[in-house]
């Protein structure tokens, strides 16, 4: 998320100085708006003890706007505001992002550190590198079902998809493993978001069919949360001899569904994690995008929520503490992983 965060402000520098195509008052009360409407966490946010802080929050910004007559100044402006959540899942982008984000990949890698010990580098999550993922798993899978120890380097993963690091699951379980449940808050945005997510090329059948499912549920109850309270539980089919010990380095870039991946595999007894707090962005996310008054940019608003919130485990600003700290001075963190495995 740190890279949407320094996106914002470099391209709200690129943005022109002269007068304003729309007044920054009409960009933040779409950005208020929208917020409202088809933010799954705004109830969770604005609750009675804090809805006069969220209002004073507003006001202020309102008068603000009304004086800024500069577009780069008017998107920083809209940004302070929507800080105030302190959900990094919510991002202002450039028009067109999606698009636009792609370029080189992350350094991905898998490697023999020496005759027991495999290092599996995972720098993203992103679901553009799902297939790069699964074929590495693959293309090892010899090594990975005869040595005894991985290492699994998510240092600064800042997320993506859980689906990406599925094909992982088999090396890691050692008895049935939960994941909690998630619904999405239903509003006309949302549903059209979830409608269009459908049609897009490479969805699966199956993806495309619940997606489709949870947007008429949302269109018959507007204003309410949708899907299923119920965690998942995952049953293995085998449980796999080798690895036999897997460890997880993280710090507090990693992030989002990398998270998500965290909770699901330390319920394993063969994982260990360490490194430093995560960064605590995994409560909300599926973010949904809409388009501001005059196409300058998007916001991205996170239209899902774990069930952990309601259970009051959630983990946004806290983060997931690993089983072994690092700390940030520690040279050579994969020799310290190899070594404290070894001695395991």
């Amino acid at each position: 998320m740190r890279f949407f965060i320094l996106l914002i402000l470099s391209f709200s520098s690129l943005l022109p100085l002269q007068a304003q195509r729309c007044p920054c008052s009409k960009n933040l009360d779409f950005t208020i708006s929208k917020m409202e409407k088809n933010y799954a966490g705004f109830g969770d946010k604005v609750t009675e003890n804090t809805r006069s802080s969220y209002q004073a929050h507003t006001d202020s910004m309102r008068t603000k706007a009304a004086e800024i007559q500069s577009d780069s100044a008017c998107m920083r402006l809209c940004y302070k505001w929507v800080r105030w959540f302190k959900d990094n899942h919510i991002s202002m982008r450039p028009y067109g992002a999606s698009q636009m984000l792609r370029g080189t990949a992350p350094a991905f890698a898998f490697s023999e550190i020496d005759s027991q010990t495999l290092l599996f580098t995972l720098p993203s999550m992103s679901s553009d590198y799902k297939t790069l993922i699964d074929s590495t798993l693959r293309a090892n899978a010899q090594a990975l079902n005869s040595k005894p120890y991985l290492i699994i380097d998510c240092r600064n993963n800042s997320g993506g998809s859980d689906q990406t690091w599925a094909s992982l699951k088999p090396y890691l379980y050692t008895q049935p493993v939960v994941t909690d449940g998630r619904q999405y808050w239903a509003s006309e945005d949302n549903a059209e978001f979830l409608l269009q997510m459908s049609k897009k090329e490479g969805t699966d059948k199956q993806t495309k069919k619940y997606l489709r499912r949870v947007a008429y549920e949302m269109r018959k109850r507007p204003g309410a949360f949708v899907g299923t309270m119920n965690a998942r539980r995952d049953r293995p089919a085998a449980i796999l001899p080798y690895p036999k010990k897997v460890l997880i380095l993280v710090n507090k870039y990693s992030a989002s569904s990398t998270e998500n991946f965290l909770l699901w595999a330390k319920q394993s007894k063969k994982v260990t994690i360490m490194g430093r707090q995560t960064a605590g962005v995994a409560d909300y996310g599926n973010a949904g995008v809409s388009v501001a008054p005059c196409r300058d940019w998007e916001l991205w608003v996170p239209i899902m929520r774990s069930n952990r919130v309601a259970d009051g485990r959630g983990l946004d600003n806290i983060g997931i503490t690993p089983d072994v700290v690092l700390e940030e001075t520690e040279p050579d963190w994969i020799a310290r992983a190899r070594e404290w495995m070894l001695k395991k």
